[in-house]
């Protein structure tokens, strides 16, 4: 109810439609991705054989140094076109990865396997980023600029602080792995968003 509250108070407001379906995708992918955040470390010590706080934390490395090696290079092939539809493409096709990710998790049986997933999840936000940001800065609306960022902000904040508290409630309830599947799906519906706007980039 509360996140539905929120998706039809973003309806009404006038923003163009390219910005509003940028922001309910990346509000579908990180309210469902803050299920875990929160979390994440005792999922690792208590599910994985071999897991411990130090893992958690190459585990965390690796991920962020994957998406930093890879995110620059990415931008500037993408700068490369004057098309909107390579950036269209590439964060469609990040987002898609990183869902795929999450649908892994619960196999993971080993840290290496870990380890592996979060490499692949660096490479797949790499992807998803400047994509997404290049598409959003193209359309901000003029003279808008500075409370449409602060839209997006508030929005995920709000949608991220709905889920802190309710992963923990669920994997009480769930377990793990249900939800990894959500976020998995939730991903999937935020990728499947941005197909929406494919006729509304530029060329």
């Amino acid at each position: 109810m509360y996140h539905r509250g929120i998706i039809r108070s973003l309806a009404h407001l006038k923003v163009n439609v390219v910005i509003k379906i940028l922001i309910l995708s990346d509000f579908a992918i990180w309210s469902a991705a803050n299920l875990i955040a929160p979390i994440f470390a005792i999922f690792v010590v208590d599910k994985i054989p071999g897991g411990s706080i130090e893992v958690v934390g190459i585990a965390t490395m690796i991920f962020l140094v994957v998406k930093s090696i890879f995110e620059v290079p990415i931008g500037i092939w993408i700068d490369k076109s004057k098309s909107e539809k390579d950036d269209l493409y590439t964060a469609f096709l990040g987002t898609l990865v990183s869902a795929a990710v999450y649908f892994l998790y619960p196999q993971v049986d080993s840290v290496v396997q870990l380890y592996l997933l979060q490499a692949l999840l660096g490479v797949a936000t790499a992807a998803a980023y400047p994509g997404w940001f290049s598409i959003f800065t193209r359309h901000i609306d003029k003279s808008k600029e500075a409370f449409e960022w602060s839209l997006y902000d508030v929005l995920l904040g709000l949608g991220m602080a709905a889920t802190a508290a309710l992963g923990a409630f669920m994997v009480d309830a769930y377990g793990f792995d249900v939800i990894f599947y959500i976020i998995g799906t939730a991903t999937v519906i935020g990728a499947l968003l941005l197909v929406v706007i494919k006729n509304k980039v530029h060329k």
